[in-house]
Formats: structure tokens, sequence, C-alpha cells
């Protein structure tokens, strides 16, 4: 991995190879929003709200990263000036999440549309656009995990090597090929389940993969002390989901066992995922096994949160 990799450079703009990744990812995103929804609602429709969509994502990227990082800014990055200077970089990626979401569901209301359906096909698109995104860390210095210390890891896919020679873990390609999993799902889902459940199915999986993935960075990740930003949005997020989609199945099916038992396992699975955070650093405990339990008990979670059941109490 490298510095920021410079293509070439257009007066205050600046062509990189990550850049290229994101307008490949956001691209061939649109392409794919407009196929599935070229019937319903329509591939004009589409791509008015993938511009939408991606207005929403640059402006809620920014806004959350302006405001979680505020002093920095103001500090170190020579005042508020910076705050309109969208191509020097300074986002969040859960502010693009939210963003995205709001603008297509500002479109769907100013055009009289289902919003449901515009988010479930901007969610498969977003989760490309994610995978590509990642991948694009490749180019930079970001997305890495611990060193690596063992010879017989320091080679790809395992580790790979950093501006200085060091080996660490290149969690980027996990988090790519766990957006493009993520994508996979939402494609085979989005025109077989009812409105709204692919985007919300997205914002869960995205949720249960940020939140391990998160705690393996070392990187330049935005904290509050010990807490991590998108560790902290993943389950705030997912959330405010899973106890939406309870409340839809209580009100028209009434409670049944399941109901019951997947909100207990949810709670459960956040207790044992913070006490293995704060294990993390100061427990004797293998790392490996904490993370392993940490990824069982959050895979518990997902399809606690995704099979709603049907059975009453």
């Amino acid at each position: 991995m490298n510095e920021m990799t410079v293509l070439a450079t257009f007066g205050p703009f600046t062509i990189t190879a990550f850049g290229l990744c994101v307008a490949a990812g956001a691209l061939l995103a649109i392409c794919l929003a407009a196929f599935l929804g070229r019937k319903n609602p329509g591939v004009n429709a589409m791509l008015s709200m993938s511009a939408a969509a991606l207005v929403g994502a640059v402006l809620g990227g920014r806004i959350l990263y302006c405001l979680t990082m505020l002093d920095f800014i103001l500090i170190d990055l020579g005042g508020a000036g910076f705050i309109p200077q969208l191509w020097q970089g300074g986002y969040t990626l859960y502010g693009a999440v939210l963003g995205a979401g709001a603008g297509v569901w500002l479109y769907a209301k100013a055009t009289h549309r289902k919003a449901g359906r515009l988010l479930d096909l901007a969610a498969v698109g977003g989760a490309v656009a994610l995978a590509f995104e990642r991948g694009g860390e490749y180019f930079t210095t970001q997305g890495l995990g611990e060193y690596i210390m063992e010879d017989a890891w320091c080679r790809f896919p395992f580790a790979v090597e950093g501006i200085y020679g060091d080996w660490q873990i290149p969690v980027f390609m996990y988090e790519a090929l766990c957006a493009l999993v993520i994508a996979i799902v939402l494609w085979c889902m989005v025109n077989r389940t009812a409105e709204g459940r692919t985007a919300q199915a997205f914002i869960i999986l995205l949720g249960v993969t940020q939140i391990i993935l998160e705690s393996l960075r070392e990187d330049e990740f935005i904290r509050f002390g010990f807490v991590r930003l998108n560790m902290l949005a993943a389950a705030i997020t997912m959330g405010l989901t899973f106890f939406y989609r309870v409340y839809a199945v209580v009100k028209k099916q009434g409670w049944s066992a399941w109901q019951i038992v997947r909100l207990v396992l949810f709670v459960v699975g956040i207790v044992v995922v913070i006490l293995i955070e704060f294990a993390l650093d100061k427990s004797t405990i293998d790392n490996v096994l904490l993370y392993f339990v940490m990824a069982a008990t959050l895979a518990v979670m997902a399809v606690a949160m995704l099979l709603d059941g049907r059975k009453k109490l």
C-alpha cells in the first residue's frame, strides 16, 4: 500500500486511484439500480433517484464528519473554510448512508412514489458502491488492522505491506468482500420481499459486519474516547431498524414467543459485544478467540433481526 495514489491534477482538483474506484462504484451502482428498477418505477425515475441519493450521500457524509471533527477542523485544518471544500476529503460512512437514504426519501415524497421500493433499489446499489470504495482503500493508507509479526502470515491475502515496510491485516479487503456479499443477498431479496425489507436488511447486515470490522481497524478512525463512531452508528441504526421490524410484526400479528426471544437475543448480544470490546484491550484472553466469539454473537443477532417469525403466543 502507498500514500494516496495521485493520477492527475487539474487546478484545485486531484484525480486519485481511490477516487476513480469510488466513481466506478457509484456508476455501477446507478446502472444496477436502473436495471433492477427498469419496470418499476422505470429507468428515468431511477436515474433521478440516483442523483438524489448521490447528493444526499455526499452532504450527509460531509455533515457528520464536520460535526464529529469540528475541533480538529477549526484548529488543524485551517478553520471553517475547510467545510465547503468537498474535494479535500473528510466524510463518514454512516453519514453517507443516512444522507443517501434521506435523499431517496425526499425524492419519493416529491414525486409521489413509494419510498420503500426506491430505498430497496438504492440499497442494492449502495452495497456495490461500498464494495468499490472499500477496495479502493488499497491505494491509500487506510483500512488497515494490527501488525503481523509472524513471517508465515506476511503475505496477501492475510496481510499487506504498509508504506514503511510493515505488514498489517487488510481490513479494507474484508470490508469490500462483506459489502459484495451483502449486495448479492440484497439482489436476491429486492424483487421477492415486501417493500422496505431489502433496505432494512442492508442496514442490519451492514451494522453487524461494521461492528466487528471497525474493531479490527487501526487507522485514522473517528472515536469518542474508546467508542468508535462507526461502531456506535452501526449499533444505533441496526437497533432502530430491528425494533421497527418487531413493532410492525407485533402490530400486525400480535406477540409471539419468537418476538420475545429475538428481543432477548439482541439485548444479550449487544452486552456480549460491549464486554468483548473492553476485553480486547485489557484481557489476557487470546484476541483471536474474542473476535471469533464476537463474530458468532453478531451472526446470531443478524438471524434474530432478519427472521420475523409467524406464530402467535
